[in-house]
């Protein structure tokens, strides 16, 4: 192959390796960002991370991270009994046992 061929498809690359994706926040997921959340029945969730992640942990002492469910989403996230749906600046905060809380940045 010469290079004349080749060179469309190296630009294409490179400027696709220039995106970026954004997380819950609307910031890019590449790093860690924080999000203070006030909720129903007096909780307040933080949030960390963006993208793929995030950590959460309320002030009822819940705490848990949270991987995308599913993969390659940004605004449902689970693990064990923990869920977490993000919809702009409102938020439902879930832990099996506990009333869900609804949450506002």
């Amino acid at each position: 192959m010469t290079v004349s061929r080749l060179l469309p498809s190296l630009l294409l690359l490179g400027t696709l390796a220039g995106c970026q994706s954004f997380g819950y926040d609307g910031l890019s997921s590449a790093g860690s960002r924080n999000s203070t959340w006030r909720c129903s029945d007096n909780v307040t969730l933080t949030l960390q991370g963006g993208g793929s992640m995030l950590r959460a942990s309320d002030s009822r002492g819940f705490n848990a991270d949270l991987p995308a469910s599913p993969p390659g989403q940004s605004a449902r996230y689970s693990e064990g009994i923990y869920a977490l749906i993000l919809e702009g600046r409102n938020a439902t905060w879930f832990v099996s046992g506990q009333k869900p809380v609804e949450c506002r940045r």
